[in-house]
């Protein structure tokens, strides 16, 4: 039983670390041989079961017939006497049943005694101390382009002035300096010096074109500067709007300030903060409309595509303590401007505390909306009922003071029923007040008889004691003799 589980723990190991091939190199893809030397090229794998081992150069397969190539038992590749020709690409495939792996090389070859190096077996070039052969070649390049964006310069007389044209390349680059087309300067990138065109004690005769040509084996670039040389400074430097602006930051945070400044040529541009507290003071403090200003580190000067000139001041990291105003100042031999801007600094409790005010701004949005929005209804709902309601007590109290209208009564008829109104049996509240010689037209529409009067009489009398008719002949008689009765008027009093 244990031989059988030493066995199968054996089997499960080894399944277990079955797979495809896995790279174990160092990482080194370009190899450096020399002419008439051996050269072993490894191929770092492993897999198991162990992969099956395949070269070829620059496309080709490697076999026994290549008269100074052979691969090892190890899988590596090995050259005798080397030659130019043998430069090039080098691929070691690794194949098992898992899978497959490749590793890349390049070979590259020196001929130490024509001093000249080939990289693809085909073309070669001059050796030079300033090439890394360990690297891959790369053309030149400016290091610092967003630098070198200010291609007009305007200096005044006697001032000096530094051109720079740095670069970079594998090989290392050489530069040649050139005005108006004409060679000015000429060297190589190893000397400092040449990294810079020196200009001292500029006079107008200097204008001109300035142009740095920059080369290597891979290529070349350049670079050309507008130089004027004037006579005497008109104005001093502009510091352009809006900048620089308010800025709020978090502690911790970065913060960034920037001007821009227009000037003939290029300013003297200084940021300085102001000192809130006398305890700050120091020898780095200036005075300015009256109030102390620490100066601050100046950052390089840089240019806009509009020509002007650009700065920016930044503090990384941002404390409470660097809170305030801020100034850019720029100056020239004219005079100097300036423009402030103030710098907020929010604690992490502020910024908390602003975040939960956001919130809950925004969860109570729907209430705050709806609650006045409500109220407002019910005072236009309540304002509409009472209106309504005054409407009809207006209605009815019209109603009341004019009462129904009837046609008009004759003051003298012959008609019997009058002699039953005379009657002490019926009542009634009817104001007659008629002018006498009117001409009246069907002036019984509307009456009834004096049958249905009298029967109504006997209903009311009998059913009912709540209405009670009255004839107040005084009133009548009354109107015949009121001479101020020009319109016939008739009422109905409900008591």
């Amino acid at each position: 039983m244990l031989l059988w589980a030493a066995l199968m723990l054996t089997g499960i190991v080894s399944v277990a670390s079955l797979g495809p091939p896995q790279y174990v190199g160092d990482g080194r893809s370009r190899q450096i041989a020399r002419v008439n030397n051996t050269k072993k090229l490894l191929c770092p794998v492993q897999g198991d079961p162990f992969p099956f081992i395949e070269w070829k150069k620059d496309g080709e397969s490697i076999n026994e017939l290549w008269a100074n190539h052979k691969v090892m038992k190890d899988g590596s590749l090995r050259i005798k006497e080397i030659e130019v020709e043998n430069a090039g690409k080098y691929v070691c495939k690794a194949t098992n049943g898992f899978g497959s792996i490749s590793v890349n090389y390049t070979l590259v070859v020196v001929d130490e005694e024509k001093d000249v190096v080939s990289v693809d077996g085909t073309e070669v070039y001059a050796k030079s101390h300033e090439e890394d052969l360990t690297k891959e070649g790369a053309s030149p390049r400016f290091t610092n382009p967003d630098k070198m964006k200010k291609q007009k310069i305007i200096r005044p007389v006697n001032s000096s002035l530094r051109l720079r044209c740095k670069a970079t390349g594998n090989p290392r680059p050489q530069i040649t300096w050139m005005k108006d087309e004409h060679n000015l300067y000429h060297g190589d990138l190893g000397r400092r010096s040449s990294w810079t065109l020196r200009l001292p004690d500029l006079q107008q005769t200097d204008s001109g074109h300035y142009t740095c040509v920059v080369w290597n084996r891979l290529g070349s670039i350049n670079f050309t500067y507008d130089i004027q040389v004037i006579d005497k400074m008109m104005s001093k430097p502009e510091l352009l709007a809006p900048h620089p602006l308010n800025t709020t930051v978090n502690v911790g945070e970065t913060a960034s300030l920037q001007c821009k400044i227009n000037s003939e040529m290029q300013p003297h541009i200084q940021w300085l903060k102001r000192v809130d507290d006398p305890k700050f003071m120091s020898n780095n403090t200036i005075v300015i409309s009256k109030q102390p200003f620490i100066i601050l580190k100046s950052s390089e000067i840089g240019s806009g595509s509009d020509g002007a000139y650009l700065n920016k001041f930044v503090i990384h990291h941002v404390t409470e303590a660097d809170g305030g105003m801020y100034i850019c100042l720029a100056a020239n031999t004219m005079g100097f401007s300036w423009r402030s801007a103030h710098l907020i600094v929010r604690s992490k409790h502020h910024e908390n505390h602003y975040s939960y005010t956001i919130d809950r701004s925004n969860l109570n949005l729907p209430l705050v909306i709806g609650v006045p929005g409500g109220i407002l209804l019910l005072v236009l709902i309540i304002a509409f009922l009472f209106f309504q309601r005054r409407r009809r007590t207006q209605y009815h109290q019209g109603a009341i003071v004019n009462g129904p209208h009837f046609n008009r009564v004759p003051t003298q008829d012959p008609e019997p029923y009058l002699g039953s109104v005379h009657s002490s049996e019926v009542k009634t509240n009817i104001h007659v007040n008629p002018i006498h010689g009117a001409q009246h037209k069907n002036l019984y529409a509307g009456i009834p008889s004096p049958h249905h009067m009298l029967s109504s009489r006997d209903k009311l009398s009998k059913n009912s004691q709540s209405i009670d008719f009255y004839t107040d002949i005084s009133s009548v008689s009354q109107s015949h003799h009121n001479p101020h009765h020009h319109m016939q008027q008739y009422s109905y009093n409900g008591q």
